[in-house]
């Protein structure tokens, strides 16, 4: 099992080279970013080179923000431009800095639109960015999130819908993230649901449920969990992001170590 960590919310208050450092030093190999304009200021030119530098692969970004704030989501199709632009400018960035998927948020519900509307307008829409992905060689990685605790209004909260989404469409470039700790939250029986998608399933993301904290600290059994993915053959990145609650490398070390052993 290839393992992961999301430098946005571990190693979060050090510079940006610095947490590649640190997550190379926790014996990490793949590590993944959020937004290719925001905590990092550099090129994407920079970024590879930082990257090998450390010895990590940059597994993922992140197109726009959850709710649809920031390049305006997939839910809403009268914000679609702002939405192509925001996912070019993200996959031109990818593509030039080596990193081979961006994870998509299909925004918000939009008042006043019916269900069967804005699932169309979703639709539309990937079908509108895969070949921007397609050309540069980069997986749409798309994401479904918990609406009781963290994400209130987000469209996409189930995972049987976003592989519904996935296999509708077809593309190889287009595939689930599937987040353990926000399906937990929503639907539980998690391992029911991977056996059920795990062809669609590209990245794993995962925290300790409650809290989004430690792994080993919760109510889902991620060594077990882990272990029977590989089991079911999955052979890409299995990701930790979550806040730690205490010093980070400490903390990454020994979720590290629990996962492992």
């Amino acid at each position: 099992m290839k393992f992961g960590l999301c430098i946005e919310m571990a190693f979060n208050r050090l510079p940006f080279e610095q947490r590649l450092a640190e997550a190379a030093k926790a014996g990490l190999e793949h590590v993944e970013m959020w937004f290719a304009d925001a905590s990092y200021k550099g090129s994407p030119q920079d970024l590879a080179a930082m990257a090998k530098r450390y010895g990590v692969q940059i597994t993922n970004t992140v197109i726009a923000a959850s709710d649809g704030s920031i390049g305006g989501g997939l839910t809403d199709p009268r914000r679609r431009e702002e939405w192509l632009a925001r996912a070019r400018m993200t996959i031109e960035f990818n593509k030039a800095a080596g990193i081979p998927a961006t994870i998509v948020c299909t925004g918000n519900v939009v008042p006043g639109m019916s269900d069967e509307a804005m699932y169309a307008s979703v639709v539309d829409g990937l079908k509108a960015t895969l070949p921007l992905a397609e050309k540069a060689g980069v997986t749409l990685l798309l994401e479904q999130l918990n609406t009781r605790k963290d994400h209130a209004g987000y469209w996409l909260s189930s995972s049987d819908r976003s592989a519904e989404i996935c296999r509708r469409i077809g593309s190889p470039y287009l595939r689930m993230l599937f987040d353990c700790y926000h399906m937990q939250i929503m639907e539980g029986d998690l391992l029911t649901h991977i056996r059920a998608h795990l062809d669609l399933i590209g990245h794993f993301h995962s925290a300790g449920v409650p809290g989004r904290h430690e792994l080993y600290d919760g109510e889902v059994n991620y060594r077990f969990l882990a272990r029977a993915i590989e089991d079911l053959g999955y052979k890409g990145v299995f990701s930790m992001e979550y806040a730690p609650t205490m010093d980070h490398a400490e903390s990454v070390r020994k979720t590290l170590a629990y996962l492992k052993d």
